[in-house]
């Protein structure tokens, strides 16, 4: 029984079922008819894996003093402000902290494709269960006419790229080192075929962007350039603040609003008109709103909804695992972490746990630093002896 035990991973097989929990609520938030009342099934998925990370975090007895202090933080502020977004991150990488790299990327890897090819197959095979039948269209200057822009079943075109990102960075992750030129093959024309068929400008600047810093990473070692280094442990700090004045002083820029599909117009309402980027704990939006302007952005995202006190331990987080990766020559990391921080500005993803797993290796990192290392269960019994 021991030896079995031994060669069984608890730990691994409860951070998978977790995931499988989270990645399916997502699918269903996405896909599923909003008429159908589903909230007892979220709710179920999301505690679910809650408590199964809770419990992974509960049962092991040595942890590190930022360990125990985040989740108590984070444990608070979703009290407070009921967004559970920051909490699952932090107890997927605090679950994940004695896993393998490779298993948590793998897991994001095949269950994202397994749940994609399943959606595609469904809604192809019984469109009239898709939740958006709508044909979308785009203007091509260039021929003076508007085209059809496919969305694979999806609903949206920009669905295709948004739950390819993890595919493309958990792909360029395991491959890494052995990157070649058929890698390049597959993955730039992958990006150009669906580019061509789904018209999504977000996706393709971004995935493409993506694939030009893999090759930048790859020959430059960025601990050498300290002003390089310093530049790219506040990327997140720059992206928030461009995401910021964009939606409060720019908003209204016509040039702007065509190239970023109206986002600067949105952002607006969420920072200023229906609610105030300042708060602490963030602001309560109504389902009109949030139907009615799509947010499309990560730091808005965390600054409004979550508020100043998540988004500033969220920053700090990512100041100090970049800093880490790149003291570290941690070069994968750096790459897929630039793709989700790149596309976070035209999408809601960064804190998405459901598809961005270069966060949870960033906050993993983020807990591994910090070497003051507690038993609590040897504490509590010491004190019952005594």
């Amino acid at each position: 029984m021991t030896s079995l035990t031994k060669k069984i991973d608890l730990s691994k097989i409860a951070f998978t079922l977790a995931l499988v929990l989270i990645i399916s609520r997502k699918y269903m938030m996405s896909f599923i008819d909003p008429n159908i009342d589903i909230n007892a099934i979220k709710s179920l998925l999301f505690y679910g894996s809650i408590g199964i990370l809770g419990l992974i975090f509960i049962f092991d007895s040595r942890k590190s003093i930022s360990e125990i202090l985040l989740v108590f933080i984070c444990g608070i502020l979703y009290i407070l402000n009921r967004e559970g977004a920051i909490l699952l991150m932090v107890l997927l990488a605090v679950a994940a902290k004695k896993i393998d790299d490779k298993y948590i990327v793998k897991n994001y890897l095949i269950i994202s494709v397994v749940f994609l090819i399943a959606v595609i197959l469904i809604f192809n095979l019984y469109p009239w269960l898709k939740n958006n039948n709508q044909i979308h269209y785009r203007y091509i200057a260039k021929t003076n006419s508007s085209v059809p822009r496919m969305d694979y079943g999806l609903g949206n075109p920009n669905s295709v790229f948004y739950r390819m990102i993890p595919i493309y960075g958990a792909y360029i992750f395991l491959r890494f080192k052995n990157y070649n030129l058929i890698d390049r093959l597959i993955l730039f024309g992958s990006v150009f075929f669906i580019y061509k068929t789904t018209y999504s400008r977000t996706g393709f600047i971004t995935i493409f962007a993506g694939l030009i810093v893999v090759e930048i990473i790859r020959v430059i070692d960025i601990k050498k350039f300290k002003p390089l280094a310093m530049l790219a442990k506040i990327s997140p700090i720059i992206l928030a603040f461009m995401s910021i004045i964009l939606g409060t002083v720019f908003y209204k820029n016509s040039w702007l609003n065509g190239i970023l599909a109206s986002r600067p117009k949105y952002w607006n309402v969420y920072l200023l008109q229906e609610g105030n980027f300042l708060k602490l704990f963030g602001n309560s939006y109504d389902a009109i709103v949030k139907s009615s302007y799509p947010l499309d952005n990560s730091y808005v995202y965390a600054i409004t909804t979550l508020g100043l006190v998540t988004f500033a331990l969220f920053m700090y987080i990512l100041y100090k695992g970049i800093g880490s990766f790149i003291e570290k020559d941690k070069k994968a990391y750096l790459v897929v972490l630039a793709m989700f921080l790149i596309y976070s500005f035209g999408e809601e993803l960064l804190l998405d746990s459901a598809y961005s797993f270069a966060i949870v290796l960033a906050i993993k990192e983020f807990i591994s630093i910090d070497n003051r290392e507690i038993n609590l269960y040897k504490r509590i019994n010491r004190r019952k002896k005594c």
